[in-house]
């Protein structure tokens, strides 16, 4: 069976200054198949991988590779997971590999291993967010749960690099895990896996039989405020996402809740997610 060439016949665009990048950038590139432990046959896929749309209207992006990663990277993991856990059922494998494959997950990925330095870009405010995000994630070792703002583009070259080597491979699933397996390092398990603090929250209320309460004050104040039985239990602040305000507050009730209400056992929340 004759197997059809999809590759992109695309070609090499002309390299230009963008955030402080030069035509060494094609070179360097030779360091990005360094970390990866792959040889590119087309070297094109990957210089795709790192090129975001704002870098050129007539360049070519990402965003086809990414597309294509995201369900790759979804494949290896379920194949993975369906073998080492074979007592989960369906819902706490789909929690799992959710937490392995969300996009705080792959921009720690980008961020340890160095390849946002290659990101090709001309998106102003990206660098300075790409470095707080890097100094916000060491408050959180492994995850944050939704408390620290993460650029997406940190996430989208990890898929679209794992495209571009399906791509460049054949289509093999086997060398793309073969690639990325001690990248993806840390794996989140599920001794390691933690609930979202709404939903730990939320359940921590509910075992307790305690009224929950959130109080939007973001378009004012950027904050929220979360009442527990009418008494003010914790605030969440963050101007450019209300989803993290939001987030926030919900774990900063968490850290107060066992004060006021006593200790709280979340053993019996947290094994509920694998039933």
């Amino acid at each position: 069976m004759k197997v059809l060439d999809i590759t992109p016949q695309i070609d090499r665009p002309e390299v230009v200054s963008g955030n402080d990048q030069t035509v060494d950038w094609l070179a360097d590139l030779d360091k990005v198949e360094e970390t990866l432990r792959y040889k590119f046959k087309n070297k094109k896929l990957l210089e795709e991988a790192f090129t975001h749309a704002s870098f050129s209207d007539k360049c070519f992006s990402y965003e086809r590779l990414e597309y294509v990663g995201d369900s790759v990277l979804n494949l290896v993991l379920t194949k993975e997971q369906f073998f080492m856990y074979p007592e989960l059922p369906p819902g706490a494998l789909t929690r799992l590999r959710s937490a392995n494959v969300n996009t705080e997950k792959l921009a720690r990925v980008a961020i340890k291993h160095q390849l946002h330095r290659y990101l090709r870009h001309k998106k102003p405010l990206l660098e300075e967010q790409i470095r707080e995000f890097s100094q916000a994630i060491l408050e959180y070792p492994l995850q944050s749960n939704g408390l620290v703002d993460v650029p997406k583009a940190l996430a989208d070259i990890v898929e679209a690099t794992i495209g571009a080597v399906f791509i460049d491979s054949n289509f093999s699933i086997e060398t793309v895990w073969k690639t990325f397996k001690d990248l993806l390092e840390p794996i989140i398990s599920q001794e390691t896996m933690r609930l979202h603090p709404v939903t730990e929250l939320y359940e921590a209320c509910q075992k307790r039989n305690l009224k929950l309460r959130f109080v939007d004050l973001w378009e004012e104040h950027m904050a929220f405020d979360v009442l527990i039985d009418d008494q003010f239990m914790g605030r969440g602040i963050y101007g450019p996402k209300k989803e993290i305000a939001h987030n926030r507050a919900a774990n900063d009730a968490l850290n107060n809740i066992e004060k006021v209400f006593g200790k709280k056992d979340c053993s019996d929340e947290f094994d509920s997610i694998n039933e």
